[in-house]
C-alpha cells in the first residue's frame, strides 16, 4: 500500500510537468505545420521555434519564431486559435522598433 502512495504521489506531481512540456512541443509543431503547409515557407528559412510558458500569463502558452533571413527579429504567435494563428506581435532582439511594413514575415489578419 505504501509503495502504491508513492507511485500516486510521484504521477500527481508530474503530471503537471509533463502536460506542459507535451503542449509546448504540440504548439511548437502546429505553427512549424503552418508556417511549412501553409504559408509555404521553406523549413530552412525558419532559424527556430520555441514555445514558452507562462503560469500566470493570459495567453499562458505563445511561440516564438525567428527567421534565418531576419534574425534580429522574434515574431509571437498564439497558438491557441486554429482559425487564426498568423502572427499576433513582433520585437526585435536589439531593441529597435520597426513597424510592421518593414517586417519580412509579418502578415496583417484584420
Amino acid at each position: 500500500m505504501e509503495k502504491f502512495l508513492i507511485v500516486a504521489l510521484i504521477i500527481t506531481l508530474l503530471a503537471p510537468f509533463c502536460t506542459v512540456l507535451i503542449k509546448k512541443q504540440l504548439y511548437e509543431k502546429r505553427i512549424e505545420n503552418y508556417l511549412i503547409e501553409d504559408m509555404s515557407y521553406q523549413k530552412e528559412i525558419i532559424q527556430s521555434i520555441e514555445c514558452k510558458w507562462h503560469f500566470a500569463g493570459l495567453p499562458s502558452y505563445w511561440v516564438r519564431v525567428i527567421f534565418s533571413d531576419e534574425p534580429n527579429v522574434v515574431y509571437i504567435f498564439y497558438p491557441h486559435n486554429k482559425d487564426h494563428f498568423g502572427p499576433s506581435e513582433h520585437s526585435t532582439i536589439d531593441g529597435t522598433i520597426l513597424s510592421t511594413d518593414q517586417l519580412k514575415h509579418f502578415k496583417s489578419y484584420e
